[in-house]
């Protein structure tokens, strides 16, 4: 009969593997995005259509790709483990420009899917990792965008913490609408309005009506989501696209003269889905601080650059799961350091699930990670966290590997440069 000890000690062996596989290379680096996240197209606010100054002929067309590469596994003394095996992510971004003002875009993202089984005792633990699921592919993000408005599939501007945590798991508990605070595989409509004065930072208000997605826009392949239909009950499944949000963002807030200070607050109302007692409330305000610590240009353009950048964001889910009266709440933090190639990043994510009836249920999660970036821009990350989700607990540990392709950057369809 195994030790209770077991576990431990082959996840130790693990790591030890890893860290001098990494030490070997010169290769320990801290992932730049986990490619789970959200897109950061969806954060990020674009400028003003006069202040364009790009030429040339359309329709202009731009596919990026960004893949990973995992190595990793979990052990538990609360269940079985999963891995050590390789899990594969891929994110595939498509810009078709027809004039300044329209364009179509999409994301493409490939990662594991199948969920785990209900009778493993540890299913609730990395909900989000990918180890022992099957892998699918689908568009998480389709829209149109036509000057300041969008339409389509793609994720809200709620929350930054999904798509900016550093380290491949940080975003484990916060990742997706159904268990954490992401609003993705919605389709819906959203207006940005940008404010003319910059005397504060960059301002804007996004406001957004959307629903789930019950397209085949959510069916996957090789594994199969699946459509979703409106019995299927979950957030954002309701029969017209009645779930509305307003968010506020200040960009690259100067302080001072040595760090830039970004912030958000926003809320959704959730329309009440199929069984569900309520709808649900969601709010969050964050703001991460950014320090350059060498603020030539002559050190930037050298790769000498170096900065410390500080994370919060906190989060809410009145009505949890459609219930009155329970609420989920968030609380993220992290710390970065980046020097030339090289970051390294600790941080943590504690949850809490109230009820009228059942006692607090306090979820925790820690992750450090240490990095390098090579001259080809591939980025290798060892990676380690920690999870407690009620009395289960599990450490998931590994290297990944990241690598870009920019495979087309506004290339000319037809026409000529002028």
């Amino acid at each position: 009969m195994p030790s209770p000890n077991e576990p431990v000690a082959r996840l130790r062996s693990l790591l030890i593997a890893l860290a001098g596989a990494g030490l070997a290379s010169t290769a320990c680096v801290q992932a730049l995005a986990a490619p789970a996240g959200g897109a950061p197209s969806a954060q990020a606010a674009r400028e003003p259509m006069n202040g364009d100054a790009d030429t040339g002929g359309w329709p202009k067309l731009s596919f990026d790709s960004v893949v990973s590469l995992d190595y990793a596994g979990m052990t538990s003394n609360t269940g079985p483990d999963r891995g050590p095996g390789f899990v594969v992510w891929d994110d595939s971004t498509l810009l078709l420009e027809f004039n300044d003002a329209l364009s179509l875009d999409g994301l493409f993202q490939f990662k594991p899917r199948a969920p785990l089984a209900d009778t493993n005792p540890n299913k609730d633990l990395f909900i989000n990792r990918g180890l022992n699921r099957k892998e699918g592919g689908k568009m998480k993000e389709l829209y149109f965008r036509y000057g300041d408005w969008r339409l389509g599939k793609f994720v809200q501007d709620f929350g930054r913490g999904y798509a900016l945590l550093p380290g491949p798991w940080a975003a484990d508990f916060i990742e997706e609408p159904e268990e954490g605070y992401e609003p993705s595989d919605m389709i819906g409509i959203e207006k940005i309005h940008v404010f003319d004065s910059e005397e504060e930072g960059w301002q804007q208000l996004s406001f957004a009506a959307f629903m789930v997605d019950r397209t085949f826009l959510h069916e996957s392949f090789p594994f199969n989501e699946g459509v979703i239909h409106y019995k299927d009950g979950g957030v954002g499944n309701t029969k017209l696209p009645e779930n509305l949000m307003v968010t506020w963002d200040v960009l690259n807030k100067p302080v001072g003269g040595w760090g830039h200070l970004t912030y958000q607050a926003s809320v959704i109302r959730w329309g009440k889905t199929y069984g569900a007692q309520r709808g649900e409330w969601w709010t969050t305000l964050g703001g991460d601080l950014v320090v350059p610590l060498r603020k030539g240009i002559f050190d930037t353009l050298s790769g000498r650059y170096s900065q410390l950048h500080f994370m919060v964001e906190g989060a809410r889910r009145d009505h949890f799961q459609g219930v009155g009266g329970r609420a989920r709440n968030f609380l993220s933090a992290s710390a970065e350091y980046m020097t030339g190639p090289w970051v390294f990043d600790v941080t943590s994510t504690r949850r809490w699930t109230t009820d009228r009836v059942m006692p607090v249920e306090r979820d925790k999660l820690y992750s450090a990670s240490v990095g390098y970036t090579l001259p080809s821009q591939t980025v290798i990350s060892l990676s380690a966290a920690h999870e407690t989700v009620g009395v289960k607990k599990g450490l998931y540990a590994g290297i990944r590997i990241t690598q870009s392709f920019t495979l087309c950057s506004k290339c000319i369809l037809n026409g000529e440069y002028f």
